[in-house]
């Protein structure tokens, strides 16, 4: 359970709900990095009061806020396991040009 010292004081539940179903309806980079203002902005910068506080992934949190500290973005392995064709399927001249161009 929280210290009630510990709790932001300036959010009454309805807002706690309000960022996040925000915080819900965004994805991968954009989440992480409102994720990590929020708890800059609400929680003295720390992961597990935003988790207990906002019910977000803790992990999630401490990405974030590494990617806003050293402003180097993680990449995940989404587009590696998708179905989706990747540019030089769609556009097969893309990569002649590309290849003729290194000649």
């Amino acid at each position: 359970m929280l210290d009630p010292a510990e709790k932001p004081k300036s959010l009454t539940r309805s807002q706690i709900e309000d960022l996040w179903l925000a915080a819900s309806k965004m994805n991968g980079v954009e989440r992480r990095g409102f994720q990590a203002q929020m708890t800059l902005k609400y929680c003295q910068g720390r992961a597990r009061l935003a988790q207990t506080v906002f019910r977000w992934g803790r992990e999630n949190i401490e990405l974030g806020l590494a990617e806003k500290r050293t402003g180097i973005i993680c990449v995940g392995l989404q587009s590696a396991f998708s179905t989706a064709k990747c540019c030089e399927e769609k556009e097969p001249l893309l990569l002649w040009h590309y290849c003729c161009d290194k000649l």
